[in-house]
């Protein structure tokens, strides 16, 4: 666990040492994203690795003008498709997983909707679950929205609120219910804190006891970097998150 709380605190000082490289955001309608994850799992010997790439497409340019890039699409209701696929690896073993979905923003009033689908492949046994979200933005940059699968609907809501303060920095907050067994409720809360330059934030979930901390920096030429560090009752992890955006 030492270990893993080393890497933790260096994941987070790389982003502070280097967050005055960031640059005046550029509108995109490409974003191309490639995450790495080290999960140091409590009472076993292998850690866990997972790999994600994710290519998201806007069907209109995203503008960022006065506004922080991380939330420009979402401030703008941009509608989208995206595809990804990630590897996750545990000693010998691998699990592989694609997704793609499309969100759509409907012209003129509150609604949204996202249609997509999770095909899952672990030691051959292969699954596919067709997933969506019904959701409504009531007025500007608030959301609230709820997940379905094909199989069933757990009672679950989250709602999202970005806004900029006084001192002209930005901030992102959202709560998450779920009641999965229909019995005990779980709550999740996340919340990120724009600069300027750079951005800090942090979550927790109940039910894993999750905490995690996090912060993203510009680079040049549409990049941006994101450290992550986390923990919850199965084990602690370490991430970094590269993004590319463009016309």
């Amino acid at each position: 666990m030492s270990i893993v709380r080393n890497r933790s605190v260096q994941v987070l000082a790389l982003a502070g040492l280097v967050a005055s490289a960031a640059v005046q955001a550029e509108d995109f309608r490409v974003q191309l994203q490639l995450a790495y994850d080290n999960i140091n799992i409590d009472n076993s010997s292998e850690d866990a690795d997972v790999t994600t790439g994710t290519g998201t497409f806007y069907f209109k340019p995203v503008p960022t003008d006065g506004v922080p890039v991380g939330e420009a699409a979402y401030i703008a209701r941009s509608s989208y498709v995206d595809v990804a696929a990630t590897q996750v690896s545990i000693g010998d073993g691998d699990a592989d997983a694609y997704s793609a979905n499309i969100g759509y923003h409907f012209t003129n009033n509150m609604f949204f909707i996202r249609a997509g689908f999770v095909e899952s492949d672990d030691a051959g046994d292969d699954d596919t679950t067709f997933t969506g979200t019904l959701g409504i933005v009531p007025i500007p940059r608030l959301f609230f929205g709820t997940d379905f699968t094909d199989d069933d609907w757990d009672p679950n809501l989250t709602a999202r609120y970005a806004a900029k303060l006084a001192n002209e920095n930005w901030y992102a907050a959202s709560i998450t219910l779920a009641d999965a067994d229909e019995d005990d409720t779980t709550v999740g809360l996340e919340f990120d804190y724009y600069f300027p330059k750079f951005k800090l934030g942090a979550g927790y979930r109940s039910g894993s006891d999750l905490v995690s901390a996090r912060a993203e920096f510009g680079l040049p030429h549409g990049f941006a970097l994101l450290g992550r560090v986390y923990t919850d009752d199965v084990g602690d992890g370490f991430g970094l998150t590269l993004t590319w955006r463009d016309l």
